[in-house]
């Protein structure tokens, strides 16, 4: 989804004055490091800016029209010369850099002789990764352009750090979220939404997907029966199939965090002791859920803890 210039204009005036000197003056780094919030809208930024480093229709403040063959080029992941490693579902290894400067050395560039990657995800990349990464970066090439994401930019090493130029994003108004959301949701949803961190544009985008409502029911219907057999045995066969379209990262996120808003908002009548622990429970298990995990597993886990956690005298 495009990035709406204007209300990047209105939530992040630093990140867009920035961006705007480096294209409208050329004084463009050979890579930079989108950091700050996961509220904050790093991967559409980063889309614009990509976008902005090939389009020839730029607006007057050196941002991309985001409408013609480039830009859509660039928005679909259809040019040659650019590469998104979203490293959010599966974490940026060595080899996913080292296929970036395989694909750039072998690849003649078709807009303008730049290349661009985005490693998205980049405070979750392997040890490895970091270290290939920091070798590209040593020596920059010509024409080469890359963005990091990062939530955390502790999680990434000084000396990659020191190589980038550093765009930091300030956390976006959970108000302005859901005022915003209001008009395309019920305001439940564009709370829960907000609250978990979700950027306006990436809550539209998830609203649009028939997975997003059938999430949200089994969450609810999970929080009303946590302690019961059968509803697990319905988020199994119904919802978490194996192999099925819902057991993907993206879609397990969702539901946890659904479960969280819930079981903060009414608690299902558990003691505050039991949702302290179950509210633990499910922030570890986003944690885990950055690595590489059995989807299946690590599901049936969250379930039986807690099971045991709602069955128990304490």
């Amino acid at each position: 989804m495009n990035m709406n210039k204007k209300l990047l204009k209105e939530t992040q005036p630093v990140v867009y004055k920035t961006l705007s000197n480096a294209l409208t003056k050329d004084h463009l780094a050979h890579a930079y490091l989108f950091e700050g919030d996961k509220s904050a809208p790093k991967k559409e930024t980063a889309l614009l800016f990509a976008q902005s480093l090939v389009c020839q229709h730029k607006d007057e403040d050196g941002f991309a029209c985001q409408e013609c063959d480039a830009c859509k080029r660039i928005e679909h992941g259809e040019a040659i010369d650019y590469k998104w490693i979203d490293g959010t579902k599966n974490r940026i290894k060595k080899n996913d850099v080292l296929k970036i400067q395989e694909l750039f050395e072998t690849t003649s560039a078709e807009i303008e002789d730049r290349r661009i990657y985005v490693l998205e995800g980049f405070d979750d990349a392997t040890v490895d990764a970091s270290n290939s990464l920091l070798k590209f970066l040593e020596e920059p090439a010509p024409g080469i352009f890359g963005i990091l994401i990062a939530d955390e930019k502790s999680n990434i090493l000084p000396t990659i750090q020191s190589r980038c130029q550093w765009i930091h994003f300030r956390p976006a108004s959970r108000m302005d979220v859901v005022n915003k959301l209001i008009e395309k949701c019920d305001q439940d949803t564009a709370q829960m939404l907000a609250n978990s961190g979700y950027t306006y544009n990436k809550a539209c985008e998830l609203l649009e997907y028939e997975e997003f409502s059938i999430i949200r029911q089994a969450a609810k219907d999970y929080v009303k029966n946590m302690g019961s057999m059968n509803e697990i045995f319905s988020l199994q066969s119904e919802v978490f199939i194996a192999k099925g379209s819902l057991m993907k990262k993206e879609w397990i996120r969702l539901w946890i965090q659904w479960v969280l808003y819930e079981l903060k908002k009414d608690g299902n009548n558990l003691s505050l002791a039991k949702r302290v622990k179950i509210q633990t429970i499910l922030v570890e298990a986003m944690d885990i859920l950055r690595r590489p995990v059995d989807l299946a597993l690590f599901l049936d886990k969250i379930y039986f803890d807690i099971k045991k956690v709602v069955k128990s005298l304490n």
